[in-house]
């Protein structure tokens, strides 16, 4: 078993650490990711509370403690809402609770959890049924301590915590089971048990409790007194009458039915409830905190958001003041964390909130490369690992992957051992078991190497990519986590999807939580009108439901808007009635430069080249906006531009921030123009004043095609005899004034900017329609995400980086932006790495030694170049498949996302290492920003970088601080939807309400990612036309192979909303009782053609008065075709069309 692998012996280089944490050492472990945490954890052996940031954390950290550990760890999730009283809830998390506990309390099991989990109050003691086959029970007793661990007694059993006692047969529904078992008494005793519908028997059943809420011996009455003292002293009248008035229903509850599902509200006055873990636990837990400043920051927010929601319940006569019980003291609970043996596991250095470590330990720097079937690069690490003398062992998951693995090793010379599962003591340097773990890691520590199996074999079940989205939508599903913005109900938080089934089929729902508590479910057809909410660096305030306040908030933001909108429209009349150049359609030399590209075009590429060549043939001015990662075309699409410009005898200027970058474009336009005729010069301090004044000149005469350049270009000796097109590579790096002379040069000129990381500005100009835009989020063929570390400079990481990327035959930057101490730095690296050869370049060398030590570098001279942030843009290279960032702490995010996008242009995984000085403590906003590079770790995330960096800046320095404070208030793509509605490029669509009853959802089954599946839903939802309901289905495909019944049903559900929508529908009801559509008035008749449609289909549908014309389906006339699909026929017919 892989768990055999984790002693001492095997571990010895971490034995220091773990024995800390067993010694009751407060110790804090740096440099850690997240599969690291999880085999650490597997490896101490005792048992641990790890404490993460949200469910779906916790989920996966158990999956992969569980594999390595073969499972010893179970996840306990938070229950719902404890501050409302509620005559009925959703069990389904409580019953996850306790049965997690049953497995803490009685298998020893260590706890994987969340804060909120862990604040709600724990039972000391959890009743447990137990039936033994053979034994005696009498059926009064056994159905007493049923009804006692909460269990409801019903007729015929549904649902999980029911039984049923028909004579001597006896069915329950344990809640930690998702089967029913039946068992036959024989007077008392048990003869049989066994599951229902099976014939397979057991000889014991344990039956874990239904319930949290144990009462003592005559503790009913207590609580009695207790509740009358709750409700003595209220502010109003009113508020008092309320209070009374849930006084009354309590009191009726603890004097006639103590298993009420309903007093689980007084669950803080009972003695059977804790707020100490340890205790309810029942062991002798150490408490590991998962990145703790993060855990912190929750822990404050919902302390606080507790105290708030006490306060306003208690004030407003809705609750009663024993709930401020339900949380413990902040001081508790911090007490109790720090009482016990404690460590911190961080991936980076910040300081620990929690407590004050002792021990610090920072484990070296390691990741597994996602190989994704690429086992030729397996075979190249296992030979690197088996010469530095560590023990590989890859888990293939199952006997086809394991042999799979086996034989591609053993023909690439590996020597190889195949195992069905490990031995702890005796292995080959790499062995390969059958085994599955999920992903995998390294300690250099130990010399240990784990690869997983879906670090092998990409689980597309598992994938975090997303549904592919329209084109020029840059907004994303919010998460759970998240504050999320609807359109109606205004701003939540978003607490989980929730499955809700009936007979009639199963949907899912977005729960949110807004103020006061209040949840709000959006069913997941809806998802269109619910964004993540995108605003300043402050988190917003909760909306409240009711009352029409966020309706009043907008109408607001609208009014405000419609003032600010005065100089835009202004804006747009102007730029729509500014005439530019009407460029020719293109023709066959263009179809010819086209087809001389080398490579295939990606569906992004193409498409913004149609939208480009459309915008310059249309006569206006062309200002559009190009985004796309480095590598992924954007230069080949505004060489096509320029070419296009040329081939109707204009020039074409290109502008770049840099020398380096310039020349780099001069060379691939020379080879890309070869052949075409185009006469290209370039203007940059690579050329001597000589050479430059003789480009000016033919530039001024008309003998140059496209002149590329610096902001050289932007002095007064510089014209141009027709400029056509200019393009503006990296705008973001241009200083104020050179933005300003950039203006006035592009005044009457078409205009193309390429951003892989826009700026905020550029960016809102965009979303909001100021300026056109373009997204290129397509990967080249073969194009591999880079992998990001974030981690502590080292000597060990220098060597184990440069080592592995000259052993492959590649080559590494290391960036090192201190000119002074840079030769200082290259000596150093030189010790580290004797035999590599090492070049530096800077920007304040020689220009001919800058030129030719970088192009050294190209040719393959040297192993490593070491440089400033020169190399930021422009130096594209190949076989460079390794990036270090030292000081990576001290740049911003759109600057480490471009330095990250030097790498990986071939066709192997390239490395991104962005480090920081050893046992610095990072500040909080550097600690977001590195955040944020492993968070946007996937190929085409230039733009999500960009959205994050307006999130982490704020927005008053784009709108200006009163749109800035209306912005907050609704969210960016609110903000964006309302604005456009003003400027009448469309309003937010007229509301059906849809009320289908069918099996129409996502399963976890297809698409497990949490996230992935909101993005899903969100896509469905706003299937808009043909050509988006192709996009969707294509990409769940693609993603995830063949889309279930289930999601085939929600994607016809979002079709009928459009076509229902399009006619101005009130409603739509489809459900096995009733199939019916409800017209806005009785001028839709007319308007919509519904006459022709009922006289079409007059032997399936009748037309009724009511408030509004209603047309009802005879269910009978359906045959094969679904409700769904019949109602959607009869919508898009029109009497020229296909019958009935």
């Amino acid at each position: 078993m892989l768990k055999d692998l984790f002693n001492e012996e095997n571990l010895s280089g971490l034995n220091a650490v773990l024995n800390d944490i067993r010694d009751g050492v407060p110790a804090a472990v740096f440099g850690v990711d997240f599969n690291k945490k999880c085999a650490l954890l597997a490896a101490y052996k005792k048992p641990f509370i790890f404490i993460v940031n949200n469910q779906e954390v916790a989920k996966k950290a158990v999956k992969e403690i569980n594999a390595l550990s073969g499972g010893m760890a179970a996840y306990l999730p938070p229950k719902g809402d404890m501050l409302l009283y509620k005559p009925v809830f959703d069990k389904e998390n409580l019953f996850l609770r306790l049965s997690a506990l049953d497995d803490i309390k009685n298998r020893g099991l260590s706890v994987v959890t969340t804060i909120e989990a862990l604040l709600q109050p724990l039972p000391v003691k959890l009743p447990r049924v137990i039936f033994e086959r053979g034994k005696e029970y009498p059926l009064e007793t056994a159905v007493k301590n049923l009804v006692f661990a909460g269990y409801k007694r019903v007729e015929t059993v549904e649902n999980k915590g029911e039984f049923s006692l028909r004579g001597d047969l006896m069915e329950i529904y344990p809640v930690n089971s998702n089967d029913v078992y039946r068992i036959d008494f024989f007077g008392d005793e048990v003869e049989r048990i066994k599951v229902f519908g099976e014939d397979k028997e057991l000889e014991t059943l344990a039956v874990v409790s239904a319930t949290d809420v144990i009462f003592g011996e005559n503790e009913a009455e207590k609580v009695l007194e207790t509740l009358k003292k709750s409700v003595k002293k209220f502010a109003s009248q009113e508020a008092a009458k309320k209070a009374m008035g849930l006084y009354a229903k309590l009191s009726e509850k603890l004097e006639s039915d103590l298993t009420d599902d309903s007093l689980q509200y007084i669950l803080p006055l009972l003695k059977n409830s804790t707020h100490d873990f340890f205790k309810a636990f029942g062991g002798d837990y150490a408490v590991v905190l998962d990145e703790p400043k993060n855990l912190y920051d929750l822990f404050t927010g919902l302390i606080k958001e507790h105290a708030d929601r006490v306060n306003l319940l208690v004030r407003g006569g809705d609750g009663l003041s024993f709930i401020a019980d339900a949380f413990p003291t902040r001081d508790e609970f911090l007490t109790r964390v720090k009482s016990g043996r404690g460590a911190a596991f961080q991936s980076l250095t910040t300081l620990i909130p929690f407590f004050n470590p002792l021990k610090t330990y920072n484990i070296a720097p390691g990741a597994i490369q996602k190989y994704a079937f690429k086992l030729d690069d397996l075979i190249v690490d296992a030979k690197n690992w088996i010469r530095g003398g560590y023990t590989v062992v890859i888990a293939g998951g199952s006997i086809a992957g394991a042999e799979t693995v086996y034989d591609k090793l053993i023909s690439g010379g590996v020597n190889t051992k195949y195992v069905k599962t490990v031995d702890g003591n005796a292995f080959n340097p790499v062995t390969v078991s059958e085994e599955y773990l999920p992903n995998g890691f390294i300690f250099h520590e130990c010399k240990l190497v784990f690869i997983g199996t879906d670090d092998i074999f990409l689980k597309s079940k598992n994938s975090d990519k997303s549904v592919k989205k329209r084109r020029g939508d840059l907004f994303t599903a919010p998460k759970v986590g998240d504050f999320a913005v609807h359109e109606n109900f205004g701003v939540g938080v978003v607490r989980g999807v929730k499955r809700i089934n009936t007979v009639e089929g199963g949907k899912d729902y977005v729960e949110l939580e807004y103020y006061g508590g209040d949840r709000l479910y959006v069913a997941t057809d809806q998802m269109d009108k619910l964004t993540q909410y995108l605003g300043g660096s402050e988190a917003p305030a909760l909306s409240k439901i009711g009352g029409g306040e966020f309706e009043r908030v907008k109408e607001r933001v609208r009014a405000s808007i419609r003032k600010m909108t005065v100089n835009l429209k202004k804006l747009y009349k102007a730029r729509a009635e500014k005439k530019g150049f009407k460029f020719s359609e293109n023709g066959e030399l263009m179809d010819e430069f086209i087809a001389a590209f080398e490579y295939e075009d990606t569906e992004d590429q193409a498409a913004s080249w149609q939208e480009i060549s459309a915008d310059m043939e249309s006569g206006k001015v062309m200002d559009r906006l190009l985004c796309g990662d480095v590598g992924f075309g954007k230069t080949e699409v505004a060489f096509r531009a320029c070419f296009k410009a040329i081939l109707d005898l204009k020039q074409a200027a290109i502008v770049a921030p840099t020398t380096i970058l310039t020349e780099q474009h001069y060379e691939n336009a020379v080879k890309r123009f070869k052949g075409f005729g185009v006469r290209i010069g370039v203007l940059n301090r690579f050329r001597t004043a000589k050479e430059q004044q003789q480009t000016i000149t033919a530039l001024k005469n008309g003998e140059i095609d496209l002149i590329i350049g610096t902001h050289r270009m932007f002095s007064k000796d510089i014209g141009f005899k027709d400029l056509g097109l200019l393009v503006v590579d990296e705008e973001q790096r241009f200083g104020v004034e050179h933005k300003e002379k950039l203006k006035l040069l592009k005044e009457n000129v078409d205009t193309l900017t390429l951003s892989a990381t826009p700026i905020p500005r550029t960016l809102h100009m965009s979303l909001s329609g100021i300026r056109d835009i373009s997204t290129i989020s397509t990967p080249p063929k073969n194009r591999l995400p880079v992998q990001t570390i974030v981690s502590e400079l080292t000597p060990s990481l220098i060597a184990d980086a440069v080592s592995r990327e000259i052993s492959r035959g590649g080559q590494t930057f290391i960036l090192f932006n201190r000119v002074e101490k840079i030769f200082a730095f290259k000596d150093k690296v030189q010790n580290i790495l004797p035999n590599a050869k090492i070049v530096v370049a800077h920007g304040q060398m020689q220009e001919k030694e800058l030129e030719k030590n970088v192009r050294d570098f190209y040719l393959g001279s040297y192993d490593v170049l070491i440089a400033t942030t020169i190399i930021e843009n422009g130096i594209d290279m190949p076989r460079a498949n390794t990036l270090i960032v030292t000081d990576a702490d001290k740049l911003g995010l759109s600057t480490l996302y471009q330095l990250k996008g030097r790498v990986g242009r071939g066709g192997l995984t390239a490395y991104a290492y962005f480090t920081f000085d050893e046992n610095k403590v990072l500040t909080e906003p550097s600690f977001k920003r590195l955040s944020a590079l492993t968070e946007y770790s996937e190929m085409g995330s230039g733009y999500k970088i960009a959205m994050r960096d307006l999130e982490l800046r704020g927005a008053g320095n784009v709108l200006g601080k009163e749109q800035h404070g209306h912005m907050d208030k609704v969210g960016y793509e609110l903000y964006g939807k309302l604005l456009k509605e003003e400027l009448n490029e469309h309003t937010l669509g007229y509301e059906t309400e849809l009320e289908v009853k069918a099996d129409a959802y996502i399963p976890e089954s297809y698409v497990a990612n949490e996230k992935a599946r909101m993005e899903a839903y969100k896509q469905i939802a706003e299937i808009k036309n043909d050509e988006d309901k192709t996009r969707v289905v294509n990409s769940l495909s693609e993603l995830y192979g063949n889309i279930p019944r289930e999601t085939l049903a929600l994607i016809d559900i979002a079709e009928l909303k459009i076509e229902a929508q399009k006619r101005e529908l009130e409603k739509v009801v489809i459900s096995r009782k009733l199939t019916a559509i409800y017209l806005s008035d009785l001028d839709a008749l007319k308007k919509f053609g519904f006459i022709d449609k009922i006289n079409a289909y007059k032997n399936a549908v009748t037309l009724s008065f009511a408030d509004t014309p209603v047309i009802t389906f005879d269910q009978s006339a359906f045959g094969d075709v679904s409700p769904v699909d019949f109602v959607k026929n009869f919508l898009k017919y029109e009497k020229a069309g296909a019958e009935a």
